[in-house]
């Protein structure tokens, strides 16, 4: 993404509702074997996401458990589990990836809705049943949650283009 991360979401403060189109290249089960890996394309445009601050408490954490009690369920059973990767910056819905001495980031939204999802082969459409090795994403369990919250991170160098108060940059 052309646009600096940080300029896009500096007047966010707590929670925004933002569209974001992506292009990424999913990793394909079956490594080197499968003829198609590295040669997948997925474009998503018009995803409906929701991005935080998370400055006084965490977003995803009180999200869950408004939805575990309008279920009816204890909310005080979810604990939320620490980060795996990555460090988030302060006051952003940035992530701040370090590997193998490459500085990369990340913006982590809370995923409401695909948009148009399109997977191309080579640069050429191709149907998602016709992919060799592509693995749905799972979600955790979520202290038994029916209607989970999809926590989804996309590569800043993925993000084509980001929708925020009426302005678009890319």
């Amino acid at each position: 993404m052309k646009s600096d991360i940080f300029h896009v979401f500096a007047n966010v403060n707590g929670g925004s509702f933002v569209s974001i189109d992506t292009s990424t290249s999913p990793v394909l089960t079956g490594g080197k074997k499968n003829p198609m890996q590295g040669r997948i394309t997925k474009i998503m445009q018009g995803a409906s996401v929701m991005v935080f601050q998370n400055k006084k408490s965490n977003a995803y954490e009180n999200m869950v458990k408004r939805r575990l009690e309008q279920e009816g369920k204890e909310p005080m059973n979810f604990e939320l589990s620490p980060r795996t990767w990555g460090h988030r910056i302060p006051d952003t819905p940035v992530i701040e990836h370090e590997k193998d001495g490459v500085v990369k980031h990340y913006l982590e939204v809370i995923f409401l809705k695909p948009g148009n999802v399109k997977y191309l082969l080579d640069g050429k459409k191709i149907n998602k049943a016709d992919i060799e090795g592509l693995k749905e994403v799972e979600t955790g369990g979520q202290g038994g949650l029916d209607n989970k919250v999809i926590i989804r991170v996309f590569g800043v160098d993925s993000i084509t283009e980001i929708r925020i108060d009426g302005q678009a940059f890319n």
